[in-house]
């Protein structure tokens, strides 16, 4: 379950980020509600986590994730999010009209959720009304996780998911389809060419603490030659012991080898309380330690076992 692991701390930026950062790094309460400020990159500021711009702002609407033809039982209603009607609330949306990424693995698009609703709630009505129960309630927030890597499957009719894929011994098949689209491969010179960097380094540390080499690359297309460069160029130093090892047995353990130095900048998750002290200053963020603390990464495991 390394693969699980390192795909999840990725997606929720080590399980500190419970909604996707572009359409709500910070959410704003008022008026008794929680609302969000939905950005295009250009207009973000990474460093700072604030959106200078809404994209909801002048009469403009936001429709991401929304695939309006599908509808019940196939896909909760959606269609397009406009500001709030309230001179105070100005370029925020309702996130309950959304269905942009969260928990654990990012849940996103309208098919998605009612999928993992007839599932995981009393009805599928539960996360198409409440999506953003998938970020305040731990059970939505890793049960979506569990739910997409055991039974999402890529496309209509291809059978297979990532639990599949991972057992075939095939990371680049999990990533694909968690997200293909953008990072198999990515653009060279955009955002997830650096995401595919952290993807492997969190990927390559859940390896090393459960004791497995890494499994191929195959099925993500430029995966193989990002791992390569991020070797060789020293951007993956977490990645080092597995270099040229990798394996079509997840399971089998690595030879024995001699302790290797604790990353400078990447912590190891051996005998670091990582998941509580891992934080951002942010509104967004304040609770949510809380929310995944509330399972253990080996609770998740053991829930995927089962």
């Amino acid at each position: 379950w390394a693969a699980f692991l390192g795909n999840t701390t990725h997606e929720s930026a080590q399980y500190t980020a419970s909604r996707e950062a572009l359409v709500c790094a910070r959410t704003v309460e008022k008026n008794a509600g929680t609302f969000c400020k939905p950005c295009d990159n250009n207009n973000f500021d990474w460093e700072n986590r604030y959106c200078e711009v809404s994209l909801v702002a002048n009469g403009q609407f936001y429709e991401d994730y929304c695939d309006k033809i599908v509808t019940p039982p196939y896909g909760c209603v959606c269609g397009p999010t406009t500001e709030v009607d309230s001179e105070n609330l100005s370029g925020l949306i309702n996130p309950n009209a959304v269905f942009f990424g969260r928990g654990a693995i990012q849940l996103s698009w309208n098919s998605n959720y009612i999928k993992a609703s007839q599932v995981l709630a009393e009805s599928a009505d539960t996360l198409c009304t409440q999506p953003d129960l998938v970020a305040t309630e731990p059970k939505y927030a890793w049960g979506t996780a569990l739910w997409f890597w055991m039974f999402s499957t890529p496309s209509p009719g291809e059978q297979t998911n990532c639990h599949i894929k991972a057992l075939e011994g095939s990371f680049g098949s999990t990533l694909r389809i968690i997200n293909g689209g953008l990072e198999c491969p990515p653009d060279a010179y955009g955002y997830h060419a650096e995401a595919v960097v952290t993807r492997l380094r969190y990927y390559c540390i859940a390896a090393t603490v459960m004791e497995v080499r890494l499994m191929d690359f195959n099925g993500c297309e430029g995966l193989g030659d990002a791992f390569d460069r991020c070797v060789k160029t020293g951007f993956c130093p977490e990645c080092n012991d597995h270099y040229g090892n990798p394996t079509m047995e997840p399971s089998l353990a690595p030879a024995p080898r001699m302790p290797t130095p604790k990353p400078t900048e990447w912590g190891s998750w051996r005998g670091e309380d990582w998941l509580t002290t891992m934080t951002r200053g942010n509104s967004a963020v304040k609770s949510v330690s809380s929310l995944f603390g509330s399972l253990t990464i080996a609770m998740a495991v053991a829930l995927v076992v089962v």
